[in-house]
């Protein structure tokens, strides 16, 4: 029994948690465009990862999101079907209904995302490969586009053959994070002070409204918490709470350990990648090999996840019916649908000839991603305030004003393509 709870666990870990497995690959990076790396700077940035991962992931969606499902089916339309059930009738169920509508709309928008930046961003790790430095970016784009069209390509057929490989690839991607993770902190353990809130609120403090709009950035790191709800019928929710007690270690000694990286080095580039390459030499390559298939294996769970939430929507009646054809004999919830994986694939190459490199994506990546996690947080408080606990009801209220800080500094990024994410969203 053991032998088949950590065989659900593993799987887990590739159905599920591939996007925000795929986060220390680019997130360290980004926040750096917006803040001077010295060493009070860097640790707060750190405290804030660490404390938007324990309060969005944990909090939000492992702990009160992931306590209720229907049927063990989780998300957005989920919580609007427990939410309506209790209401039963009234003048806020209309407006409960268009807040499902447009949760899902921001879920499929920033989804399209996921595969273009996560791909696109490991692919750049080409460029530290000794006499590939000065590959053009056309090269990336080309090579990034045709992972893609691969990907999409092999849909129809069913991943089921391959899915096995999935879990094990991730555990092996997650102790690398780990690994590396914990190389850089011991040169510079100070870095983990940043697990003191103390150190986010003097970051804000100290900062003002420039920290205010770092969170535009931070919000990288929890990118993907609505798929862990949104994928729990999948395997139930126990495999999945379980994990997150791999994961989320794995994350933050990578965030702790690039963090520790900058202070030694100073920034350049893509942290992870420079700080592996110092670290493993020729070894650089095959743990390059390693995050394009993790970042591969992220756009699957992505895609899966697309073609389940377009069925719970088809089956709640939000939108019309289309062909869906399902490719497995044993598994009900492996589904294909020829209309959204075509329309997907379009969109990823879109956006990735639009942006050209996962710095100017991240620039529009993350304002759908809050406003979908603000949906939730509302709607959790709403049930709980109706199943009268007043604990959960408060905890809810603050995610709430959470969700909104990163919502808000997020609408910064309109100007610099975030709008893409509302125009991707507005086609559902």
């Amino acid at each position: 029994m053991l032998g088949l709870d950590s065989s659900r666990v593993v799987k887990s870990l590739g159905l599920v948690f591939g996007d925000i497995g795929t986060s220390p690959i680019y997130t360290i990076g980004v926040i750096l465009l917006f803040v001077l790396p010295t060493e009070k700077n860097i640790i707060g940035i750190l405290s804030l990862i660490f404390w938007s991962l324990i309060l969005v992931i944990s909090i939000q969606y492992v702990w009160l999101a992931m306590s209720l499902g229907s049927k063990g089916e989780g998300g957005t339309i989920v919580l609007k079907g427990i939410l309506t059930s209790l209401l039963k009738e009234g003048p806020f169920v209309p407006v409960i209904s268009f807040l499902a509508i447009i949760g899902v709309c921001l879920f499929m928008g920033d989804g399209v995302i996921t595969p273009a930046i996560s791909i696109l961003s490991a692919v750049e790790g080409i460029r530290l490969i000794p006499g590939f430095e000065g590959i053009s970016e056309t090269i990336l784009l080309s090579i990034a586009a045709l992972i893609a069209i691969s990907l999409f390509s092999i849909q129809r057929k069913g991943t089921e053959r391959v899915a096995w490989a999935f879990g094990p690839v991730m555990l092996i991607w997650f102790s690398m994070l780990a690994i590396t993770g914990i190389i850089s902190i011991a040169g510079t353990p100070q870095v983990l002070l940043s697990l003191n809130p103390y150190y986010a609120l003097t970051f804000f403090l100290q900062n003002g409204i420039s920290a205010f709009l770092i969170l535009s950035a931070v919000i990288l790191c929890v990118t993907g918490g609505e798929a862990l709800y949104a994928d729990m019928g999948h395997l139930g929710r126990e495999p999945i709470v379980k994990g997150w007690y791999i994961v989320f270690p794995a994350l933050m000694l990578s965030y702790l350990g690039q963090g520790a990286f900058v202070i030694q080095n100073g920034t350049m580039g893509n942290v992870l990648f420079n700080m592996v390459s110092s670290q493993l030499g020729l070894l650089y390559v095959p743990f390059l090999v390693l995050s394009v298939i993790a970042t591969v294996i992220a756009s699957q769970a992505m895609i899966s996840g697309m073609f389940s939430i377009v069925y719970q929507a088809m089956t709640t009646r939000i939108i019309p019916k289309i062909k869906i054809d399902f490719t497995s004999t044993e598994l009900h919830s492996q589904i294909y649908i020829d209309a959204v994986n075509w329309a997907l694939l379009a969109a990823v190459l879109g956006i990735m000839i639009t942006f050209g490199s996962s710095e100017h994506l991240a620039a529009a990546y993350g304002l759908a991603v809050a406003g979908d996690m603000m949906i939730s947080a509302t709607m959790l408080l709403f049930i709980f305030l109706i199943l009268r606990d007043p604990l959960k009801s408060f905890i809810s209220l603050v995610l709430i004003g959470v969700d909104l800080s990163f919502f808000l500094a997020s609408l910064t990024k309109l100007p610099h393509g975030g709008y893409w994410s509302f125009v991707l969203a507005s086609i559902p």
